[in-house]
């Protein structure tokens, strides 16, 4: 039996041209990322994949910055004290446990050693209690009480896309761009066309 005089060539061109074009796309995901920054700042979360019809096959979604939260733990810890002092523990400093010391008698031994802590469960609740600004209110005088800060992360234009999924017999959005392109509405070969020439880069 011999094979389709086509199949060795068919299966090594469409490797060589697969492993060009995935390279063009992870470069076109590089280049489009400080534009997609700089329109997510602009105000523009999503933007429309559109084909030369203008018919819409998906939406790049870009996302925002990574928000950082900074907790100020001293000034946790003097606000818990002041409104909730059955919810302070003591904590033995973990050098402690380098000691010989046994821990029972590590306060006595080793003042120096034993610390302050809030309670976990109740740490975990009153974080979700602060405020926008990130603060909390002293429960007796009222006075606010700064405890964590919030620094908001500039975009990076990192993105999501997705395709318009099928409905009322219209195909999803990947197979409206395979179909454009077979019927030549949409020309790929000018985007792909660099990395052809380029080649495989180690």
């Amino acid at each position: 039996m011999t094979p389709p005089p086509d199949a060795p060539l068919r299966v090594a061109a469409l490797d060589a041209l697969s492993k060009r074009v995935n390279k063009a796309l992870a470069d076109a995901r590089a280049e489009a990322e400080p534009e997609f920054a700089k329109l997510r700042k602009a105000g523009f979360p999503q933007l429309e994949v559109k084909l030369p019809s203008g018919d819409v096959v998906g939406k790049i979604s870009i996302k925002a910055g990574q928000d950082t939260v900074t907790t100020d733990e001293d000034a946790l810890l003097a606000w818990v004290e002041a409104n909730k002092p059955e919810e302070i523990e003591l904590a033995v400093s973990p050098s402690a446990l380098t000691r010989p010391d046994v821990i029972a008698y590590v306060r006595k031994l080793h003042p120096d050693l034993v610390g302050k802590k809030i309670r976990p469960a109740y740490r975990a609740k009153v974080l979700t209690e602060l405020d926008e600004d990130g603060q909390l209110a002293n429960e007796t005088t009222g006075e606010l009480v700064q405890i964590s800060k919030v620094t908001k992360g500039e975009p990076t234009g990192a993105f999501a896309l997705t395709f318009e999924p099928a409905k009322k017999g219209k195909p999803n959005g990947r197979d409206r761009i395979a179909a454009a392109w077979q019927s030549t509405e949409l020309v790929i070969t000018d985007l792909i066309r660099p990395a052809i020439e380029a080649g495989e880069q180690s």
